[in-house]
C-alpha cells in the first residue's frame, strides 16, 4: 500500500493515507484497521523520520561517525570529545543541515585524520552561517573549543579584506594604522568584556573614513603630509557627519609625523529631539503591564525603556543571573549596582525567567550564557536591532519611550545617582540633568548636612 499525504475522509485528521474510502476521499492507517508505527530503526523513538528510517539526531550521529572515521566509520579516540559533542547538541537538525555544507565533509575527514587539536581556525574557513556558528557554539559549551570573542576575532579578517581592495599606495598607511592602533587598542581595552556592535561599527567607519580622505587628497594632488587645516576643513564641510570618524586616523598620522598639526573637531551630540507625551508612555505601559497579547519579551522590555529609560544594549546584556530574586523584592543587577523593580514588572521579570529558564535547560549544549534576552542562537543575545524592531511592530516607539523615561528621571534624580540608576556613564547623565535644566547644589547641600 502507497502513503499519501493528507486529511483522512473519517476521522479527518492530517496523517499518511493509504486508501481510499467509498466516498473517493483517503483514509488513514488506523481508520482503515491497520496499526502503522513510524519510529526510528535505531533508537525506537516516535519522532518524526528524516532519512534512511532515521530520525534527525540518529541519522546526524551517523553521518558524522562515518565522515570522521573514513572507511573504517570507527571514531578516532582523540575526536570521541568532538563527535560527543554534535550528537549530542540540543538541535540535530541544524547539525544534519551542517554536514551536507559545501567543504564540510572534507573538514571532518581532515579532522579526523589528524592529530592535532581541533581549532577555530577550521571553523574560519567555512562561509559563516547561522549553522556553522551554531556548531561553534556547541563546542564551545562543550569544552571542544575555547571560549573567544567572535566579534573581537572577526574584526582583523574583515580589515584584512578591506586593506586588500585599497589602492597599494595607501595600504602603507591603512596597514600601520589598522593593526597597530586601532585593533591594538580595541584588544586592550576589552581584555575581559565583550566587543559591542557599537564598537565594532566604530572601528569600520574609522577605517573607511580614512580610506576616503587619502582617496580625496590624491584627487586633489595633495600628498598626506602637505595636507595643511583649512583644506582638511573644507574636506570635512563638503561630507557628511560621519566624516569626522576620521579624527582617529589624523591623530595618528600627526602623532607619528606623518602629517603637519591638524586637529579634528569631535562631532558634537546632539541633543534628544524624540519624545512621547505623558499620555502616550502611560497608555504604552499600561499596555505592557497588562495586554496578555503582547510577546512576553516585548512587555518586559518596554516595561524596562519606559520606566528606567534604559539602553537596549544594556537590557541584552542582562542574564537569568542579574535577575535579584529574595521572594519579596525582585531587583536587576546593572554593573554592580541593584534596581529594584515594582512589583508589576516584578511579575513581568520573573515569568520571563521561569520562561528562559526552562529554554536554557533545553539548549545548554550550545551556550555557556543563561540570556534573559536569547537571540535565535542559543549562544548569543538577541540584537539589539531585532528588538528595536520588534517593539516597533508591537506598537512601542523605543527611542521615544526611552527619552522620556531618562529626561523624568533626571528632573527628579543628580547625575550621579542617574548614572549608577541607569548604567550609564556620569558624561552621559550629566546631559541629562542639563537637558532637565535643574541646579542639584541643594541636593549636595543637603547631603553634607546629613
Amino acid at each position: 500500500m502507497r502513503e499519501h499525504p493528507g486529511a483522512c475522509g473519517q476521522c479527518e485528521q492530517r496523517r499518511p493515507l493509504i486508501g481510499v474510502t467509498d466516498t473517493g476521499n483517503g483514509i488513514c492507517g488506523p481508520c482503515a484497521g491497520v496499526d502503522l508505527t513510524y519510529a526510528c530503526r535505531h533508537c525506537g523513538t516516535s519522532d518524526k523520520i528524516f532519512r534512511e528510517q532515521l530520525c534527525t539526531r540518529c541519522f546526524a550521529t551517523k553521518q558524522l561517525a562515518a565522515a570522521l572515521g573514513g572507511e573504517s566509520g570507527t571514531v578516532p579516540a582523540q575526536r570521541q570529545d568532538f563527535h560527543s559533542a554534535l550528537s549530542t547538541a540540543g538541535r540535530p537538525r541544524r547539525v544534519a543541515y551542517w554536514l551536507t555544507c559545501d567543504g564540510v565533509p572534507v573538514l571532518l575527514s581532515q579532522i579526523g585524520a589528524s592529530k592535532e587539536e581541533f581549532t577555530h581556525q577550521q571553523l574560519d574557513d567555512l562561509p559563516n552561517t547561522p549553522t556553522t556558528r551554531y556548531i561553534r557554539d556547541v563546542l564551545v559549551a562543550a569544552a571542544v573549543l575555547p571560549p573567544r570573542d567572535d566579534r573581537l576575532e572577526a574584526l582583523p579578517r574583515w580589515a584584512d579584506i578591506f586593506l586588500d581592495q585599497a589602492p597599494l599606495p595607501h595600504r602603507k598607511y591603512l596597514t600601520p594604522f589598522t593593526h597597530w592602533y586601532l585593533l591594538h587598542r580595541i584588544r586592550r581595552a576589552h581584555r575581559h568584556r565583550p566587543l559591542r556592535a557599537s564598537t565594532q561599527h566604530q572601528m569600520r567607519s574609522r577605517l573607511r573614513r580614512a580610506l576616503e580622505l587619502l582617496d580625496w587628497l590624491d584627487q586633489q594632488g595633495i600628498p598626506l603630509w602637505e595636507l595643511t587645516q583649512p583644506e582638511l576643513e573644507l574636506w570635512l564641510e563638503e561630507g557628511p557627519e560621519k566624516r569626522r570618524a576620521v579624527r582617529a586616523f589624523v591623530t595618528w598620522a600627526t602623532g607619528r609625523g606623518l602629517a603637519g598639526e591638524l586637529v579634528v573637531p569631535r562631532a558634537p551630540i546632539a541633543a534628544p529631539s524624540v519624545f512621547s507625551t505623558d499620555e502616550d508612555q502611560a497608555a504604552q505601559l499600561h499596555r505592557c503591564l497588562g495586554d496578555d497579547a503582547l510577546p512576553l519579551d516585548v512587555r518586559t522590555a518596554g516595561a524596562l525603556t519606559l520606566l528606567f529609560g534604559l539602553q537596549h544594549t544594556r537590557l541584552l546584556e542582562l542574564t537569568l543571573d542579574d535577575i535579584i530574586d529574595d521572594d519579596t523584592v525582585v531587583a536587576l543587577n546593572l554593573n554592580g549596582h541593584r534596581l529594584p523593580l515594582p512589583p508589576e514588572v516584578a511579575q513581568l521579570v520573573r515569568a520571563l525567567r521561569d520562561q528562559r529558564q526552562k529554554s536554557w535547560h533545553l539548549d545548554q549544549t550550545a551556550s555557556t550564557t543563561p540570556w534573559l534576552f536569547p537571540g535565535q542562537e542559543p549562544a548569543r543575545a538577541l540584537g539589539a536591532t531585532y528588538l528595536y524592531l520588534k517593539l516597533r511592530r508591537h506598537g512601542i516607539a523605543p527611542l521615544a519611550s526611552r527619552n522620556s523615561a531618562r529626561l523624568a528621571l533626571a528632573t527628579d534624580l543628580p547625575a550621579s545617582v542617574l548614572a549608577d540608576f541607569t548604567s550609564t556613564s556620569i558624561s552621559n547623565s550629566t546631559r541629562w540633568t542639563g537637558y532637565a535644566k535643574r541646579d542639584w547644589l541643594d541636593y549636595i547641600a543637603s547631603r553634607k548636612q546629613r
